[in-house]
């Protein structure tokens, strides 16, 4: 016995099913293309002045500072300030912990503020001290974004694995900014007011 649309156990004939099954499949491709293609824009976005300034005084004997970056991009669900540097131990000693301090000016040279960000032995996730010749990269991750036009970054200390402490010469360090970025008056405070943490 037929119902008009039921065959005789009560379900809608095949080709209804069919039709059925492929409008969700469409509605989930459609979903995934849509979030695919923002996670797309946003990993391609940064907001960060196209033309910005990494600038390093390798002030430091025992650490020769590299590759330093910064930039807003997208990160961890948000956009924030990230930043990251290289380094190697140019020294005869172990290192068991250093700061750099990265002064921070915005796009007409005014002090944004200075960050101290101490490293321990190798980076965040090595903490075995630096051996002599060897080399470490590590980033920082911001809370925030930062207009952030021009980032000067060098050495203020060093801990080595006897106990002694070598500790840079504001003087000398001034003399030395002057001259990498001679378009900066007025520096501020040369120790970083701000404590940075890896994480």
């Amino acid at each position: 016995m037929k119902i008009r649309g039921l065959n005789l156990y009560g379900f809608a004939p095949l080709r209804s099913r069919r039709i059925s099954v492929f409008v969700p499949s469409m509605l989930i491709m459609s979903c995934l293309l849509v979030v695919v293609m923002q996670g797309q824009l946003r990993a391609e976005g940064t907001m960060s002045y196209p033309d910005r300034r990494t600038l390093i005084v390798n002030n430091c004997p025992h650490i020769r500072l590299s590759n330093f970056w910064f930039e807003n991009r997208y990160e961890r669900n948000s956009y924030r300030f990230v930043q990251g540097m290289a380094w190697t131990n140019a020294g005869s000693q172990a290192i068991v912990a250093f700061d750099i301090v990265i002064l921070k000016y915005d796009a007409f040279n005014d002090r944004i503020y200075g960050a101290r960000w101490t490293v321990t032995g190798n980076d965040s996730q090595n903490w075995a001290p630096l051996e002599r010749g060897q080399t470490g990269i590590d980033m920082i991750f911001g809370m925030t974004t930062e207009e952030v036009f021009t980032g000067i970054a060098y050495v203020r200390a060093v801990r080595f694995r006897n106990g002694t402490i070598w500790r840079a010469d504001a003087k000398e360090l001034l003399n030395q900014l002057h001259e990498v970025a001679p378009d900066i008056v007025t520096f501020g405070d040369v120790n970083g007011e701000i404590k940075l943490k890896s994480f």
